[in-house]
């Protein structure tokens, strides 16, 4: 039982991340365990990792980080305050728009249904927040949302968000419809975002931090030129598939050379797209790295004082710390939270989560541990 704990050690578990990573560009940027899977084998792995004796892990993350900082951007710089009203008020907006979309399809959804790990199942239209009580029909209101907001941001069209959420094309309308109106001008923000980068060739974090797409204009240069190609091989293209008969080899060998050459003309605007994504996401996601490394430096100066305090590791939007157990206590947990709360100050309100563990992935919240619980 549990063998793998002993098969992973200090001296072998970066080739095991290297196996376990799927993503070769990943792969190709070396060891670092952010890129190791949280499910499956990578869960195990994770849970091989341990703090030296007398020591436990604190994990800290920041909470709904990149919805809070589009909330943020809405209320400074365009006055919206739809957003950013429900973090003033400690709601989750994430319960909001799961409740706009899926009550079209399931009228009797809840709002409690909706909240964080809980499940709503359409066979029987009744949900829960127990894990080991959810069937395999039931599915998770909040997460789908979550990944409707996503989809929204990264402007996906009503048919490519109904496809990626598994529900009918009407729905992903409603959604993008609804959720226009929720929060009016989150496409505004969006698409000035974008803009500016398509104007000054970097889009910055809200600390200033660039990142810079010098492609991006000698490639829609590039597809300006091929616009009139384009439109003459869909032509030539439709043609040859809306003639009668049995196709000569000539043709059939045009059809292919066509296709070839559509499809490059289709890669190039893909990867103009690709750009735009990758600009708004840096405004977002960059200015979450740029909150959790000054949260990182801060804590890090603290485990310095300390003298018996480390900061092992950052995992996405999360600080891993390794403090003596003597040393958990109230206070501490307080002085973390500080740490990822207040460090940065802004118009939202940051939220950490911490968990306790004796060892990766095996969480216990500090009610629990100051309660007496030292294991999963």
């Amino acid at each position: 039982m549990n063998t793998h704990y002993n098969f992973v050690n200090d001296s072998n578990f970066l080739d095991i991340v290297r196996y376990l990573v799927t993503d070769e560009r990943k792969v190709q940027k070396g060891t670092n365990l952010q890129n190791l899977p949280s499910k499956g084998d990578g869960e195990l792995v994770r849970k091989c990792f341990i703090p030296p004796e007398g020591y436990v892990i604190i994990g800290a993350d920041l909470s709904s980080i990149e919805p809070r900082i589009q909330a943020e951007i809405l209320w400074t710089e365009y006055q919206d305050d739809s957003m950013i009203k429900a973090y003033w008020n400690d709601e989750d907006p994430y319960v909001d728009v799961a409740l706009i979309v899926f009550k079209f399809l399931y009228p009797e959804l809840k709002r409690e249904w909706c909240q964080d790990k809980c499940w709503f199942d359409p066979v029987s239209r009744d949900g829960g927040t127990k894990k080991d009580e959810k069937p395999a029909t039931a599915f998770e209101p909040r997460k789908l949302a979550k990944q409707g907001m996503l989809a929204v941001a990264y402007r996906q069209s009503a048919k490519g968000f109904a496809e990626s959420m598994g529900v009918p094309i009407e729905v992903g309308e409603h959604f993008i419809k609804k959720f226009n109106e929720l929060y009016p001008k989150f496409e505004q923000m969006v698409a000035e975002t974008i803009l500016f980068m398509q104007i000054n060739g970097y889009v910055p974090t809200l600390f200033g931090r660039k990142r810079r797409f010098p492609e991006y204009k000698i490639l829609k240069r590039e597809i300006a030129m091929n616009e009139d190609k384009l439109t003459k091989l869909y032509r030539e293209r439709k043609k040859l598939l809306n003639k009668e008969g049995k196709p000569t080899y000539k043709e059939q060998q045009r059809f292919k050379q066509i296709q070839k050459e559509i499809n490059e003309i289709r890669q190039l605007i893909g990867k103009l797209k690709r750009f735009e994504r990758q600009a708004f996401n840096h405004r977002i996601q960059g200015t979450g790295a740029d909150i959790l490394k000054q949260n990182g430096n801060r804590m890090g100066k603290i485990c310095i004082e300390k003298g018996d305090w480390f900061l092992p590791a950052s995992i996405h939007d999360e600080l891993l710390m390794m403090v003596p157990e003597k040393d958990v206590t109230p206070e501490t947990i307080a002085l973390i939270e500080d740490v990822m709360c207040n460090t940065v100050k802004l118009n939202v309100p940051l939220k950490t989560d911490i968990v306790i563990m004796n060892r990766w992935m095996e969480e216990i919240s500090p009610e629990e541990w100051f309660a007496g619980k030292r294991t999963v």
